[in-house]
């Protein structure tokens, strides 16, 4: 009884050891090759994928026609605004800094061009006086088929070019007459101060300014001073 006994735990010690290694090759079968095999189909299903993402990430004509419809659409907004009046008209300054140069231009934007519009942005040019200085009136004439502006200035003009040189004064004028006759579409304009000729320690302004530049202006006061000198240098009549 005892040897069979004994043989029955020894039968079932070697049963269950056989089940174990059937086990562990069937585990070790699994481990080897259904991973393997299955990675290897994961890397190339990776690799297929990120060759058939490549073009979509490379879309540079794409992106390019992208910005290009919303530089268009800006630009349709902007062309609306305009129309509607929400954009203020350009106007054109000019200005010199010296006798030997042609005046500079400058647009500036404004919510409606008038003479004080233009005054003041010559101001930032030290063209005329930033403080108390004033457009009392301005007048449009069709005069000999041509087009004439009358401005008139408060005194503070005035003063202002009775402390320039020469030099300084041609510059301003020209500046002032090319600005309005640029802005108002005109052929030449007169200068008036507080509803009189301008006349300064350099010239009396009796005539229409043209819009030439400073060293022209500069030509014509060289002319009429030599003119008046010859005048005030013939002797009188008995």
């Amino acid at each position: 009884m005892k040897k069979r006994n004994m043989a029955v735990p020894v039968l079932l010690a070697v049963m269950l050891l056989t089940a174990c290694a059937r086990a562990d090759a069937a585990v070790t079968t699994g481990e080897i090759v259904v991973p393997e095999l299955s990675s290897k189909d994961m890397l190339v299903n990776s690799l297929e994928y990120l060759l058939e993402e490549e073009p979509e990430e490379e879309t540079g004509e794409e992106q390019t026609e992208t910005e290009a419809a919303r530089d268009e659409e800006t630009q349709v907004d902007q062309d609306l605004e305009t129309a509607d009046g929400n954009h203020a008209p350009a106007a054109v300054i000019c200005y010199g800094r010296d006798m030997d140069s042609d005046l500079m231009r400058e647009e500036i934007t404004s919510g409606e061009v008038t003479p004080d519009v233009l005054l003041n942005a010559l101001a930032k040019h030290n063209i005329v006086p930033l403080l108390d200085l004033k457009a009392l009136s301005m007048e449009e004439r069709e005069e000999d088929g041509r087009k004439l502006l009358y401005l008139d200035l408060s005194g503070s003009f005035r003063e202002y070019l009775l402390t320039m040189s020469k030099e300084a004064e041609c510059i301003i004028i020209s500046s002032i007459v090319n600005t309005f006759v640029s802005n108002y579409d005109a052929d030449a304009m007169y200068i008036t101060v507080e509803g009189e000729t301008l006349v300064t320690s350099n010239a009396a302004y009796t005539k229409a300014i043209s819009g030439d530049m400073p060293r022209e202006i500069m030509a014509e006061l060289t002319a009429a001073e030599k003119e008046t000198d010859v005048d005030a240098a013939e002797p009188a009549e008995e």
